[in-house]
């Protein structure tokens, strides 16, 4: 089961009504130095408005790993290695236990939101008086407050029931979708962008719905490795731990160099 970006609404004006008005352009806003935080927290533009109270992203020193953390399934010279001890030292994927990260589980898109809210700061949700057009969410407080807050920023999508199935595995397409969709939005605010048209191999017209343009994206940004071909990207494997935390560390560091 694909969960797919809905199409923007097209709408259509009465029959008759005066021609509009043009707009004026909009005045430039002033560049101003801008929190790793603040980034994430601007969202897109049609973001759901949440009443939320912001957290610290937590950085610094934490993100160095620390040999504090010798996680007996996780050598230290291993891919990801580096990752995983960042995203358990700053709270974003904790490990299951004081001496395994499990890096080959895999995740659940519900676990998937959780990871991108705690990347944010983990903005509080007022799950109880908070719209939440979602008809599944989970019992877990963090993570249902999670779903809620992505599918306001427009990052998370359900089906035609109101169903986002948070308990699924995670598929490669459905995580590019939810980072391509936190992440693009806000870094655009402040003016940084790619051109996910250029050098990549991947289709340049996908299907409608494909998660294409969004892997491009993130090929573009750094966050996903090169693409050699279509068939390097398997779209329905499942994510990993490990995978998860090698995609937000590599967010982390492109977020540190576009504020740089």
């Amino acid at each position: 089961m694909a969960l797919r970006r809905p199409a923007p609404p097209r709408l259509r004006r009465p029959a008759g009504a005066p021609p509009l008005a043009p707009t004026p352009p909009a005045a430039p806003a002033p560049r101003r130095r801008t929190g790793r935080r603040a980034v994430l927290l601007v969202g897109a533009a049609t973001a759901v408005a949440l009443p939320v109270v912001a957290g610290a992203l937590r950085r610094g020193r934490e993100s160095t790993p620390s040999a504090a953390h010798p996680f007996a399934d996780v050598a230290p010279g291993a891919p990801g290695a580096e990752a995983m001890h960042w995203a358990h030292e700053t709270g974003v994927q904790p490990a299951v236990s004081a001496t395994a990260y499990a890096p080959d589980a895999v995740v659940t898109r519900a676990e998937v939101a959780l990871a991108l809210h705690r990347f944010a700061g983990a903005p509080a949700v007022p799950l109880a008086t908070a719209p939440a057009p979602i008809a599944d969410l989970c019992e877990d407080p963090a993570q249902a407050a999670a779903l809620v807050w992505l599918h306001g920023r427009g990052a998370l999508w359900g089906d035609a029931e109101l169903r986002v199935h948070p308990e699924q595995p995670a598929t490669r397409d459905g995580a590019a979708m939810m980072l391509a969709a936190l992440l693009r939005p806000a870094l655009t605010g402040v003016g940084v962008s790619w051109d996910a048209a250029a050098g990549t191999a991947l289709p340049q017209d996908p299907e409608p719905g494909s998660a294409l343009p969004d892997v491009a994206w993130l090929e573009a940004a750094g966050i996903t490795p090169p693409i050699r071909s279509l068939a390097d990207w398997a779209g329905q494997d499942r994510v990993t731990r490990a995978d998860l935390a090698v995609a937000v560390h590599r967010a982390d560091a492109v977020i540190a160099d576009a504020l740089a």
